[in-house]
């Protein structure tokens, strides 16, 4: 990292030219926060293997972090960036139930990998039988010890020899594996040949002394188009073949870890899944303090000083007698990519207007929010275009209305004006999934005769009302949506 300019000869703003990448897994100044975090506790000490979060909300980030060579234990992070998921469809269990007809050709995956990881080790030297045959089988199938994750399904069938797994799998004779049996899907054998190479992954593990073998799948939505059923049994294959691999103590030490997005995971159905969200997984919520946290990390990382917000900023009020910190965090979906976001804007325009900037001015976080609420507007396009082609329609109709918060009849009508033809999502059905993105939120009654409004980010417990009348988008949309913050009458 190169050093900050000095802040004697120029303001703060231009030693800190930006508060990071919005994708945290490009910026190397956020993993030293996220190894703080509770999240990465869990995930390193083996007790949760999925992780669920928000776009924006630090999966990636954490998968990063783990893919940095590890003193006590052995990590690998393959990419399903570019995955075949049309080649891995083909292989599929046909005797198996729907939910768990992807199950075998996972563990497969997840054993070859392993074997990997362990031969890649650095400073790994072949001397015994069980390394020879893990190096000899990926070479003679993959053409190296290190196979891209698209490349392990995909040999028509797999190469085995007396010197690899073929006594365990196949008898003593020379030979291979089809992938796919005669009557379609993948071959029984397959199931024997992952045993086979998960036991020699242990005893590899055994003799170099490694205790522990993580594999961090990450990026399950990249090119996700839209989530077919096909998809999400491909999903649900993967998140059970890890605990099937973590939960066989005769098997090696492995700990693969799936990292899936909020939406997806909501909408994969099986059997354990709420066992699995209680037990095994670990949900990334952040608030305003742990933002500001991370924040104030950024800005110490980047000025090499222990400077933090407070003195970034002028300690002038909002309207309304709200911080500029409040003011900005409601207008994101408490993710760091969103406050990213907004400050980048901010100390932007900031710079424009005085190149020595060093304080925030109330005119600069005014300023941000037109550019920010255009970045929220696509950020929710990636969300709910894959589950709603048309919700922009949706938020034409809130467009209309003209105010930030209006009645549930006003909406119906409005959104009755713009639905078009290839539209088939009904207006209280469309609210219902604008709340759950959190496009929109709900009037609630609270205790001592009050009220308040509910957000699915806020308060992912307190689900959606069908009788709410009174509604309102999000600050974040304001400006985007060109709305005015006066109640409807």
């Amino acid at each position: 990292m190169s050093a900050p300019t000095n802040h004697t000869d120029a303001g703060l703003f231009e030693a800190i030219g930006s508060f990071g990448d919005v994708a945290a897994e490009d910026d190397d100044a956020v993993l030293s926060y996220f190894v703080k975090t509770e999240a990465v506790d869990e995930v390193q000490s083996g007790s949760k293997y999925v992780v669920v979060g928000r776009k924006g909300s630090g999966k990636t980030a954490i998968a990063k972090y783990f893919s940095q060579p590890q003193h006590d234990y052995v990590t690998d992070s393959p990419s399903l960036r570019d995955y075949p998921w049309g080649l891995h469809g083909k292989r599929k269990n046909l005797g198996a139930s729907d939910i768990e007809s992807y199950v075998s050709a996972w563990r497969y995956l997840i054993a070859v990998k392993a074997n990997s990881a362990l031969l890649a080790q650095k400073g790994m030297k072949m001397q015994t039988d069980s390394q020879r045959a893990a190096r000899e089988f990926l070479e003679e199938n993959y053409g190296g010890i290190t196979p891209q994750l698209g490349q392990i399904l995909r040999p028509a069938k797999v190469k085995l020899s007396k010197r690899t797994f073929a006594p365990a799998v196949l008898g003593n004779q020379l030979g291979s594996i089809e992938f796919e049996a005669d009557g379609g899907g993948i071959a029984p054998e397959l199931d024997r040949l992952t045993d086979a190479l998960l036991d020699n992954a242990k005893t590899i593990a055994s003799q170099t002394g490694v205790p522990k073998v993580f594999l961090h799948f990450d990026e399950l939505d990249q090119g996700l188009a839209k989530l077919d059923d096909r998809r999400r049994e491909m999903i649900v294959g993967l998140i059970l073949a890890a605990r099937s691999v973590r939960t066989d103590p005769a098997k090696v030490p492995l700990f693969p870890v799936i990292y899936v997005r909020t939406d997806i995971w909501e909408e994969l159905r099986f059997s354990d899944k709420n066992k699995i969200s209680q037990s095994s997984a670990v949900f990334l919520e952040w608030d305003p303090d742990t933002l500001l946290e991370m924040v104030n990390e950024r800005i110490r990382v980047k000025l090499w000083s222990n400077y933090n917000w407070d003195e970034l900023d002028d300690g002038n009020l909002m309207r309304g007698s709200q911080t500029k910190w409040s003011h900005i965090v409601s207008r994101t979906f408490n993710r760091p990519r969103d406050v990213i976001q907004f400050l980048n804007h901010a100390i932007k325009l900031a710079l424009k207007v005085m190149p020595e900037a060093d304080l925030f001015e109330n005119s600069d976080i005014q300023a941000a929010r037109e550019p920010y609420s255009r970045y929220l507007k696509q950020e929710l396009d990636d969300e709910i275009t894959p589950h709603w082609e048309e919700w922009g329609e949706a938020l034409q109709a809130c467009s209309e209305l003209s105010t930030i918060t209006f009645s549930r009849d006003a909406f119906h009508e409005a959104y009755g004006k713009r639905k078009s033809k290839l539209n088939t999502m009904e207006a209280d059905d469309a609210l219902e999934l604008l709340y759950s993105f959190s496009v929109i939120g709900y009037r609630r009654g609270i205790g001592g005769g009050g009220s308040g409004w509910v957000f699915q980010y806020t308060d992912p417990d307190a689900g959606w009302d069908n009788a709410a009348s009174r509604l309102k988008v999000h600050l974040g949309l304001k400006e985007f949506a060109k709305l005015r913050e006066e109640r409807a009458g």
